[in-house]
């Protein structure tokens, strides 16, 4: 959304963008580093958490562009609830910009996820970890795994609103471009957004992380996208192209055709939950179950 946003009053501004306006999520960042993963909120981060032996991989929680981990407030709290050890990280603040984060260039916000990994590995005595991403979350590990050798630190990764190839918003990056605009929004736009025109379809930076493969050896991928998703457009750019065993593309409305889920709310939306969340927890727990529209999150 708030990328969107931010592209549609560069467009309108033309060649004078000044500042965008844009609203954050549930919880406010409370400093410029890491803010609340220093604390457990809701049963999740929690440093003293030790895993079961039924839930041995403890899950790290990557939030969306200008965003925060207080989105994860309902989700992590239902997975802490079912007794794994949660965590959620902020990442990506640049200060020039008050309390959103996600904004940085994802190279420097992959180094302050591998930092986190670490911590929590040490933390719990896990020999890896889980990671669940949201939209810019979705990228995030994976470029953890290509540049940070997170992959040898990860054994499964789920991304909901997930963008792997990039997005066109709803064709107004084509807009964009027909307009001869690109350049100029990128320029104003990057010192405030480093993030932003790494995620769009066409981006060098995805094209890279693409190629030659899109993902690595030894872990698990989970990709779920929304056919009713306005933001990750088309929606398919969420799924990954390898014919890899260990990879499934995985479209909402194939567990519910009635759950018309956009977005933000895959990750922040009560009502939509029960079908993602247990999507995301049967690929974590290896349970053999299917989500649908019978899901029950308790």
């Amino acid at each position: 959304m708030i990328f969107r946003k931010t592209l549609i009053s560069a467009a309108a501004a033309a060649l004078t963008i000044a500042s965008t306006s844009v609203s954050a999520s549930p919880i406010a960042h409370p400093d410029s580093s890491f803010g609340l993963d220093k604390r457990a909120f809701g049963g999740y981060n929690d440093w003293n958490c030790k895993p079961s032996s039924s839930y041995p991989y403890p899950i790290v929680m990557t939030h969306g562009l200008g965003g925060n981990s207080g989105e994860w407030v309902y989700m992590a709290t239902r997975f802490a609830a079912k007794g794994y050890c949660t965590f959620a990280l902020d990442y990506g603040h640049l200060n020039e910009v008050p309390f959103l984060n996600g904004l940085d260039d994802l190279r420097t916000s992959a180094n302050q996820l591998s930092d986190f990994v670490d911590k929590v590995l040490i933390a719990t005595g896990a020999p890896k970890v889980d990671i669940l991403g949201h939209s810019e979350g979705s990228t995030l590990p994976r470029v953890y795994f290509k540049y940070n050798n997170g992959d040898a630190k990860t054994r499964k990764f789920a991304g909901i609103g997930s963008n792997s190839y990039g997005t066109t918003l709803s064709s107004l990056t084509t807009l964009m471009e027909s307009l001869g605009l690109h350049d100029v929004v990128e320029g104003v736009l990057n010192p405030v957004c480093k993030a932003c025109f790494q995620l769009i379809v066409g981006a060098p930076f995805l094209e890279e992380l693409n190629t030659p493969n899109d993902t690595v050896p030894g872990v698990q991928y989970l990709m779920i996208a929304s056919k009713y998703d306005p933001l990750v457009t088309p929606y398919q750019s969420g799924w990954l192209k390898d014919n890899n065993p260990n990879v499934k593309n995985q479209l909402v409305q194939d567990w519910c055709a009635l759950d018309f889920v956009g977005h933000i709310a895959q990750a922040t939306d009560v009502s939509h939950h029960p079908v993602i969340f247990n999507g995301v927890h049967n690929f974590f727990s290896d349970n053999g179950k299917t989500a649908s529209c019978l899901s029950v999150v308790t």
